[in-house]
């Protein structure tokens, strides 16, 4: 039994190596795993900074892109307003021009209105004045005439004057 205690011992001896051997092939290749491990994950890391730049460097460029383009689009807006301003005003000024001289001409036609009114209500007024005096005049001899004591004799008038004569009345002569 010797040689089988011998070999049982060396089989043992055997088993221990294999069992030590296998835990230092299960450590190794846990290390190994580990290790692999954190080089997947560094390389995940590295591959998900770079996807996240990649994408951010595309958003960028295609954000920037918009912005120039919304920049271009709002200036050249800018660009039609102010035209359009310049032709309102433009627009604006050639109005009040017209304006002002439609103004113009109508406060100097107004003048020339009133001055023609104002001379013609002078003019009536030294017309109107001369006929009134011319009338006065008229008036008061028809008055004089109208107190008169006129009466018909036969075929000519006969007026009663202060100096005595036939019936105290005189013939009063035609004009020539």
């Amino acid at each position: 039994m010797n040689e089988l205690d011998h070999a049982s011992e060396r089989l043992e001896g055997l088993i221990v190596d294999m069992v030590k051997l296998m835990t230092k092939y299960q450590n190794d290749s846990e290390k190994i795993v580990g290790n692999l491990q954190k080089e997947l994950d560094k390389s995940l890391a590295q591959q998900r900074q770079m996807m996240v730049a990649m994408v951010r460097e595309e958003l960028l460029q295609e954000a920037s892109h918009q912005v120039e383009s919304y920049t271009e689009d709002m200036e050249e807006a800018r660009n039609q307003m102010l035209q359009q301003v310049g032709e309102f005003n433009t627009y604006l000024r050639s109005v009040k021009n017209e304006n002002q001289k439609i103004f113009k001409q109508a406060v100097l036609g107004t003048a020339i209105t009133l001055a023609a009114l104002i001379i013609g209500g002078i003019a009536l007024v030294f017309f109107y004045s001369n006929i009134i005096s011319q009338k006065k005049l008229e008036a008061d001899m028809l008055t004089r005439i109208n107190n008169a004591d006129i009466v018909q004799c036969g075929n000519n008038l006969c007026a009663k004057t202060g100096k005595a004569g036939a019936n105290g009345y005189r013939i009063i002569q035609n004009r020539r």
